[in-house]
């Protein structure tokens, strides 16, 4: 995180060229990685697939081709490459429906807040609203030749009288059912668990975000 901060003031095609050569062949002339809210870049590092080497999930960004005549929004594409023994990359996914666009996120703006590799498995987390903030978190995991989504996390609450830590929000486990949902009421959280039973997952080829309701 230091290097991406020290070329924050760069534009996102010299951080791109500076910084993660390695993985510049997966990006198509005319995209650069995405930057995040806080500056940094949407990149993450980690072992997805469990081989003990270290591999990287990145958002990239369109060409901008909004001009004072014509309002446009640039399209977003979510990348995983898997590294290999002599320390190149192989892509082993391009999602391109997989992240938020950027007026997707209300009055907050750009709703795309961070991706992270944790324990194994992709976390994309996005946050959007007005006075009625919501925010909604999604875990994958490489099983099966694929990427499934394995874990969902959805909140919302009103600015007015809650915080998030207040949010009413649902968690679900897609691996086993398990679900937990919690509501603010009363001035006091109240939590109902239960299991939902399993379901086939969603491959990520196929995921769309806000679309959860009728993909699993």
């Amino acid at each position: 995180m230091t290097i991406i901060k020290i070329y924050r003031n760069l534009n996102p095609h010299k951080k791109t060229a500076m910084i993660f050569e390695d993985i510049l062949p997966f990006i198509p002339d005319g995209w650069h990685i995405l930057e995040k809210n806080d500056g940094n870049l949407a990149i993450a590092e980690g072992d997805l697939n469990q081989d003990g080497l270290m591999d990287k999930a990145f958002v990239i960004e369109g060409e901008d081709k909004q001009t004072e005549e014509e309002y446009y929004v640039p399209p977003r594409s979510l990348l995983i490459a898997l590294r290999n023994s002599d320390n190149s990359y192989s892509l082993s996914i391009k999602a391109d429906n997989a992240i938020m666009l950027r007026n997707q996120g209300g009055v907050f703006g750009d709703p795309f807040q961070d991706i992270k590799i944790e324990s194994g498995s992709l976390l994309l987390e996005f946050y959007g609203g007005s006075n009625y903030r919501w925010y909604m978190y999604y875990r994958f995991r490489y099983q099966d030749d694929g990427w499934y989504l394995i874990g969902v996390t959805k909140g919302s609450y009103f600015t007015g009288t809650a915080t998030m830590d207040e949010a009413d929000e649902e968690d679900y486990n897609l691996l086993t059912g398990d679900y937990t949902i919690k509501k603010f009421e009363d001035s006091e959280i109240k939590t109902t668990k239960g299991n939902r039973g399993k379901r086939p997952l969603v491959n990520l080829k196929d995921f769309v975000p806000g679309d959860e309701g009728s993909q699993f």
